[in-house]
């Protein structure tokens, strides 16, 4: 045997791990294409000039399936700069919380340096959720009305309203403002388009119905009232109320109509036990307002205001 029976297949292993080199380069030299002598920097600043620290400041090369190094951080003085790049178009991008972001590109020379760039970021808007402004404005205007100061809170509807116009529910809130302030004559009339705009509030038809009655409108009240769907009212004070209306206006048969709606309605509410029995005893009814009293000191709380006077009439019709 020769030698050069052992040489070729050494030979040939050489040849097959050159061509795997070969093969091999190309790919590491692609993961590292963006890197070289470049450098590029700058400064960032407000919309007013001043130095803006904390910006993150990155830099893609879109040419190298846009990698490049990792993300710099403008310092104290606003100041930022990335090197180590190759040439070409980059990308740059520029953020911070609380600042409109911004993007560029600039081309970028192993061969020379380009100027410093001054980058200016807008400050983002601030976004305010109008809901939470008018429920704290509402809640503002409530603790007035609770405090006795009708016409700070009424100032704070009457704002609200000019600023959201489209808003039906200031209107009612803004009436009761003017009829706490003995100004039932405007209360009447916003509640009157409260009820225009939206015919379907309970609550707002019976307080303009009460109103009218208050304002010696009985008629008129009257008619307002019998629009009301007995079945739809979710509250047991709105019949008391209306109740309370008729019976400031001696009209203790109407009340005891509406009454009756509402013990049909909420058999367990003791106040209007309490107003029907103090009806039926201005119409001289003495058993039916025994019966409705008693009713009412069963289920009245021991710290209701009207118990003690429940009891005085109980005590005086035997």
């Amino acid at each position: 045997m020769r030698i050069e029976d052992f040489r070729t297949p050494i030979a040939g292993l050489r040849i097959v791990g050159l061509l795997l080199c070969i093969l091999v380069l190309p790919v590491a030299s692609v993961a590292q294409e963006w890197r070289g002598q470049g450098r590029i920097a700058g400064k960032v600043t407000d919309a007013d000039g001043n130095a803006l620290p904390g910006v993150t400041v990155t830099a893609t090369l879109p040419a190298s399936e846009n990698r490049g190094p990792a993300p710099q951080t403008t310092n104290n003085k606003g100041d930022w700069s990335i090197g180590g790049l190759t040439g070409g178009t980059w990308a740059l991008d520029f953020a911070k919380d609380g600042y409109i972001a911004k993007s560029m590109t600039v081309p970028v020379s192993e061969l020379g340096r380009i100027p410093p760039m001054t980058i200016a970021l807008d400050k983002k808007p601030v976004v305010v959720d109008p809901n939470e402004v008018i429920r704290d404005r509402l809640t503002e205007a409530g603790a007035l009305m609770t405090t006795g100061q009708f016409a700070g809170a009424r100032a704070i509807y009457e704002d609200l309203s000019r600023q959201y116009p489209t808003v039906k529910q200031f209107k009612p809130l803004l009436a009761r403002a003017h009829h706490a302030e003995g100004n039932t004559v405007q209360a009447i009339e916003l509640l009157k388009e409260a009820v225009a705009e939206d015919p379907d509030t309970i609550e707002v038809v019976v307080l303009l119905g009460t109103l009218l009655i208050d304002n010696g409108q009985l008629e008129a009240g009257k008619d307002v009232l019998a629009k009301v769907d007995a079945s739809k009212v979710t509250d047991p004070t709105v019949f008391v109320n209306i109740a309370i209306g008729l019976i400031n206006d001696r009209k203790q048969a109407d009340a005891i109509t509406w009454l009756d709606k509402g013990i049909a309605t909420f058999p367990k509410d003791p106040n209007a036990y309490y107003y029907r029995g103090i009806s039926h005893l201005g119409l001289g009814n003495v058993a039916q307002a025994k019966a409705d009293l008693e009713k009412f000191v069963e289920l009245a709380p021991t710290d209701s205001p009207e118990l003690p006077a429940a009891k005085k009439i109980l005590a005086g019709i035997g």
